[in-house]
């Protein structure tokens, strides 16, 4: 094992922190082995995909091209990227790993890939077992998953590792310089690092990466992001001529904090809807609003009968599209600071104004671009929320303003997918044929 560390060109201090990564995460597996039964009837993704977490995957028949993504921003990326791959490389199987159930299943309904799995467990022998069964010719990782084991295993085995739309977070810039020998091993083994924005860029010479490895590509979710197109002849019927406000993907806790804006806006006639990230707090709001003496309906039980101010979206695939019907919009998970904010390109598709909270480190080559060009309104309380709905629901030419300076960075925006896959074609080195 030592010389095969040592065959990929790890200093010492790299191939020392490997070692000692390999311990502490052989440590933690013996000490959770008791609770695997219990974990197997509890969790979902471990019912699913034990065999996974240890490697155990079904072999594959043909050359691979393994994509991984982590959750569901990530894999929205990777799925889109698999697709383009399997129009230029129809000869190879598409492997595709993620670690969310929901993409999993998602991934395996649209025939996406022909190999699906969950990302096994960060470990020599589940890492072994996997590389073994599928032999990638190249691997691709959207966004922002790193692990020093499988990227050793890519390095050691001369698999073209390649990032793709990467993404560098503030928190995994400083923990990979806290630990420069496994930022060597995870870095120093990608063939190419294509990130979104030079702040990326930036932050991985600070870890240590070489500068002929990276290329700031942009965001390829501005090609990605669908024109979603759903019927909504009953939501508009539903507004007549009432102007509305949406609050898309809302957490909990951002539901909570604009809860009193809702009150406000309601009472100057202004009609709202509320689409909870998760469909399943749907009821749990309708009662809160409804003790607050609120007029509230849920979309999949509303019909002309029923009289409301606000519509709370508790059915999925419609709010890109419900988007539209907005005089002005916010995208949640920007008021809390554990999501990092979802997809604003969604509004900004629809030509709407946007409003989104200082968390939005998932979007923030776009957000940024946005706040310089001042295309977006930044609030961070419901107090905020309510006067900044008011000022661009009242004065048409800043709304028309901001939307413009919007479609300027979306169409700026656009063209990254095929920059990107094109650059990693070459940095895998795949004929195409």
């Amino acid at each position: 094992m030592a010389n095969l560390a040592m065959a990929a060109d790890l200093s010492w201090r790299a191939y020392a922190s490997l070692q000692f990564y390999r311990v502490l995460h052989g440590l933690a597996f013996f000490a959770i082995t008791p609770l695997i039964p219990w974990l197997r009837l509890c969790s979902r993704r471990i019912a699913t995909g034990f065999n996974d977490y240890s490697g155990l995957v079904k072999s594959a028949q043909r050359p691979v091209l393994w994509i991984h993504g982590v959750s569901m921003g990530e894999a929205m990326v990777a799925a889109g990227f698999a697709i383009e791959l399997k129009k230029k490389f129809p000869g190879y199987q598409i492997a595709f790993t993620t670690t969310h159930p929901d993409v999993f299943a998602s991934v395996k309904k649209r025939q996406i890939a022909d190999l699906v799995a969950y990302f096994p467990l960060d470990n020599f022998l589940a890492m072994t077992r996997i590389f073994a069964r599928w032999k990638p010719s190249a691997v691709f990782v959207a966004e922002t998953d790193f692990w020093p084991e499988f990227a050793w295993q890519c390095r050691s085995r001369k698999i073209p590792l390649i990032l793709v739309n990467g993404r560098i977070s503030s928190k995994i810039a400083q923990f990979y310089q806290a630990c420069p020998g496994l930022g060597e091993v995870v870095f120093s083994s990608f063939s190419l690092l294509a990130v979104q924005s030079e702040t990326d860029a930036q932050r991985l010479l600070a870890i240590g990466a070489r500068p002929s490895q990276i290329q700031v590509l942009g965001n390829m979710k501005a090609d990605l992001t669908p024109a979603s197109v759903a019927d909504l002849t009953s939501i508009t019927n539903w507004l007549s001529s009432r102007q509305c406000v949406v609050l898309g993907s809302l957490h909990p806790v951002e539901f909570a904090m604009l809860k009193p804006a809702i009150s406000s806006l309601i009472s100057r006639k202004i009609a709202v809807i509320v689409a909870p990230r998760n469909p399943a707090n749907s009821q749990k709001w309708l009662a809160e609003l409804q003790s607050q003496s609120v007029k509230v309906c849920c979309r999949s039980q509303f019909n002309d009968s029923i009289s409301a101010d606000v519509m709370i979206l508790d059915t999925m695939g419609e709010l890109a599209t419900v988007y539209g019907l907005a005089a002005a919009a916010f995208v949640g998970g920007t008021l809390d600071p554990s999501v990092g904010g979802h997809n604003p390109l969604e509004v900004m598709q629809k030509h709407v104004p946007l409003l989104s909270g200082p968390y939005y480190r998932n979007f923030a080559d776009i957000v940024d671009q946005l706040k310089t060009a001042g295309g977006i309104t930044l609030i961070s309380s419901a107090s905020d929320a309510e006067s900044a709905f008011i000022r661009l629901l009242s004065d048409k030419s800043e709304a028309c303003r901001q939307v413009s300076v919007a479609d300027n960075i979306l169409e700026k925006s656009c063209g990254s997918l095929q920059q990107t896959l094109q650059a990693a074609i070459n940095a895998a080195g795949l004929p195409i044929a």
